[in-house]
């Protein structure tokens, strides 16, 4: 786990409750029209303006914590981040625990408060600043099209010869919402639509990151590997951001 504090409203959730085991959630099923896709499972959405959501969804062991008490962790946890780093930088817009089911729709107003909060590593932006920002794109990558995987194998040059081209870079295991249509991906990544993509772990995938953790290190704090040992962890999401207008989410619509 990467989460460095209990104020962490993901860390809240998914640790500080202390499940009695990892709830199984409904995976995601793709749809031809992206814009009606919804979480179903802890997820993130970017959009255009550098907005990041997150929605969280676990099960609450009140043997833990009551669902008032979590409420009361959350609010506090965003009231001192917003203290700390401005007004509005974190907003907390949809809560309810029926039946003990937790769901947790958080605002970030920009990818770098979302990073900052959960202390991951996550980037939103060109492809010409997250080389500047020192990400390698170390690849391989897949080309993606309407249809899924077009091209496997690929070194990074194809991708980064797309300057035109916006990329999101990820170290969690969220599935992760852009908004445009996707180009390329890591290989350590699956296709759910056009807008949509989910980490994925293939056999092969795995049995690479074993050998990288005996020989060198672990690949899941990053200690004892090298720079582009660690960037290969990383989730690579490469699109062509749509040309309409900029949205917000819909609950900061009226801000």
């Amino acid at each position: 786990m990467r989460r460095s504090s209990l104020g962490i409203a993901a860390a809240v959730v998914m640790t500080a409750l202390l499940l009695t085991g990892c709830t199984t959630l409904d995976q995601i099923v793709g749809t031809e029209n992206w814009k009606d896709w919804a979480p179903e499972q802890t997820s993130l959405q970017v959009y255009g303006d550098g907005v990041v959501a997150e929605t969280i969804f676990d099960h609450l062991d009140q043997a833990w914590y009551t669902g008032d008490e979590l409420q009361d962790m959350i609010a506090r946890s965003m009231n001192e981040y917003n203290a700390a780093n401005g007004e509005n930088s974190l907003n907390v817009t949809e809560y309810s625990d029926e039946g003990g089911d937790v769901m947790v729709r958080l605002v970030y107003r920009t990818a770098e408060d979302y990073a900052r909060y959960n202390n991951v590593v996550f980037f939103s932006g060109s492809m010409l600043d997250a080389e500047m920002e020192g990400y390698l794109f170390s690849g391989p990558f897949s080309s993606v099209d309407d249809s899924g995987i077009k091209e496997s194998g690929l070194d990074a040059s194809e991708p980064l010869s797309h300057k035109e081209y916006r990329v999101v870079i990820s170290d969690t295991e969220h599935v992760v919402q852009v908004p445009g249509e996707v180009r390329y991906i890591s290989t350590n990544a699956e296709v759910v639509n056009s807008h949509v993509i989910k980490p994925a772990v293939s056999s092969a995938a795995a049995e690479t990151e074993s050998a990288a953790a005996d020989a060198t290190g672990d690949p899941e704090t990053g200690e004892g590997l090298s720079d582009k040992e660690t960037d290969q962890t990383y989730l690579y999401i490469i699109y062509e951001k749509d040309q309409e207008a900029d949205l917000l989410p819909s609950e900061m619509q009226s801000e």
